[in-house]
Parts: C-alpha cells; structure tokens; sequence
C-alpha cells in the first residue's frame, strides 16, 4: 500500500513540476454511484478536486458511502484518458475509510454492551467514458469495483452472581468488496 501512495505522490509531484512547461487545467468530477454488493446494494456520492495535464488527471477526492455502514472515504484519484478526443479513460482510487459516528452493529452481532467503529482501507479501480457539453464539461459515466473495510469492536459483559463478571471482546472485520456504477459531471 505504500508503494501505491508514494506512486501516486510522485506522479502528482511530476505533474506540477511538467506544469510549468505545459498547460494545466483545474478539474472537478462530481458523481453519484450505485454500489452492487453480496448482501445488500447501496447509494454514495463521490467529489474529486485536482489538475489535468495533457491525457492525466490527479486530484483529491472525498465521499460518502452507505454500504453497509455510512463511512465517508477520503482519497487520490488518478485518471488516465485514452484517444484524441480523451473521451475513455481508466481510474485508480487509493484512501482511507472513516466511519460514522452514528453507526450502531446490525443484526448479524448479537448482543453487546459497548462497541467501537473504526475505518480501513478505501480503493477503487475500474473504466469509464465521458461525453462533451459546453465548452470543457462533461458527463461521466463509469463502472468499477470498489473495496473498502470497516472493524467493529464490541464488548460483552456476561451475567454472574458473584463479581467481577467476565468480559467478553469480539472484533468484526468487514472487507465490502462491490460493483460500483457511477454517474456524473466533470468541469
């Protein structure tokens, strides 16, 4: 994972040091995405800020994901468009996954006394074409498959007649991995 993200560090830090050279253009992207899952199928919205330079894009981005749990995932974004109307591209998502604070376990834990939410892991890959408006907007649509973890640490105290009672730690892991298909505008 830290070879992904120095890579992506270095090509954004490569971009700006070219950009003095060559044209940049600030760009956002802007979607809504429907998450196909095992269990169950999700909504989420995705932001993405950063720069484009010739047939690249690397920027920023920051969403919010409700499958299964809310979480809201911050990331780079690196984008590589294909043919001389760039109108095919292929993306690469690579982050951090917050969770809610309102989160509470589902029904598949049982009984607890306390629990505890934490993030993961956020990436997403996948491919996607974009067709021109006015000027230099257009409209985006993608698909991809999405993965990102979240842990749940729960506390179970356990009846007793006589105290201390024991204590009970359980830890959930859920890798969420999904089909995502994403519309949007980018401008």
């Amino acid at each position: 994972m830290r070879k992904i993200f120095l890579i992506l560090l270095f090509t954004a830090a490569e971009m700006c040091v070219y950009a003095q050279k060559r044209k940049i253009t600030f760009r956002s992207i802007n979607a809504v995405e429907y998450l196909i899952g095992q269990n169950a199928d999700g909504w989420g919205f995705q932001s993405v800020n950063g720069i484009a330079w010739k047939n690249y894009f690397t920027g920023i981005g920051m969403g919010t994901d409700y499958y299964p749990y809310n979480s809201y995932p911050i990331f780079f974004d690196q984008r590589i468009y294909i043919g001389k109307k760039r109108s095919l591209f292929g993306y690469g998502n690579l982050g951090y996954n917050f969770n809610d604070k309102k989160n509470k376990p589902g029904k598949e834990i049982y009984y607890y006394s306390s629990y505890h939410f934490r993030g993961g892991v956020y990436t997403d890959i996948g491919i996607g074409m974009r067709i021109p408006l006015k000027k230099n907007n257009f409209i985006t649509f993608s698909g991809g498959f999405s993965y990102k973890e979240i842990y749940i640490k729960t506390t179970s105290i356990n009846e007793c007649l006589v105290a201390p009672c024991t204590v009970d730690y359980n830890n959930y892991q859920y890798a969420n991995g999904r089909v995502t298909l994403k519309a949007g505008i980018d401008f």
